[in-house]
């Protein structure tokens, strides 16, 4: 894959997952670097269409929201409304956690939560992640970010929850292949389910679907039209639009 954005290599440290973002045990989290490649080739492709931002991002299988937030502090000032939805209700306690990141008083909270870890531990890891909630503050100061919401849905079959989601923008996930995190549900053809829940909620003409994936999952809707693959690793990420 070419990096056409991110073509310099530099550190993500501040974004670790554990340092100031919070883990949730049994989800994953996401190369910040190709997190932002992906935004970034989807704010291009709507401006091309001639669609302004701030833009809604919704990601259906958020887990611990780790992907939702990473692209909200890199790319706040071109988005203002962030959605995260997983069947998993055990993991949205933590996704609201790393949501709440993306407001000053969330990430002023998380920095009194790390005071009191280094003052009781002394160890220098929490002084490394106070010194990156102090640079995390400073993306803050331009993000646009206005609503920041998560809930359980199951994408496989879309419900009524899933209206709040209708004008999305930007679909962005990355799909369950086994390692960590496996489809829940009962869906026997769960990608092509997942393709006809969102198409649910997206205008044609004003809105993309970045998709990322193992390489064994065949990403293809006849209600979709793909117009970039890329192959990265063992992952391959998709960018559709509905059709």
């Amino acid at each position: 894959m070419e990096y056409i954005y991110e073509s310099a290599q530099r550190s993500y440290e501040d974004f670790a997952s554990g340092r100031v973002l919070y883990n949730a045990q049994g989800t994953t989290s996401f190369p910040v670097r190709l997190a932002s490649e992906i935004a970034q080739r989807c704010f291009q492709l709507l401006e091309k269409k001639g669609v302004q931002g701030p833009y809604t991002l919704f990601d259906p299988c958020c887990g611990g929201a780790y992907l939702l937030t990473v692209v909200g502090l890199l790319h706040g000032q071109r988005i203002h409304r962030v959605i995260g939805s997983d069947i998993n209700a055990e993991v949205l306690g933590i996704a609201a956690k790393n949501l709440s990141l993306l407001r000053e008083e969330g990430l002023e909270q998380r920095t009194e939560q790390l005071k009191e870890l280094l003052a009781l531990y002394h160890k220098p890891s929490h002084q490394d992640a106070l010194q990156s909630a102090g640079r995390l503050r400073e993306l803050l100061r331009s993000s646009r970010l206005e609503e920041m919401v998560c809930f359980q849905a199951d994408i496989t079959q879309p419900e009524e929850s899933l209206a709040s989601c209708k004008g999305t923008h930007i679909v962005m996930t990355d799909l369950p292949y086994g390692d960590l995190v496996s489809w829940g549900g009962g869906s026997d053809e769960p990608v092509k389910d997942f393709f006809n829940g969102i198409h649910s909620i997206l205008d044609p003409g004003r809105s993309v679907v970045a998709v990322i994936s193992d390489k064994g999952q065949k990403l293809k809707h006849d209600r979709f039209q793909r117009i970039q693959h890329m192959k990265v690793g063992k992952r391959q990420v998709a960018i559709f639009e509905p059709i």
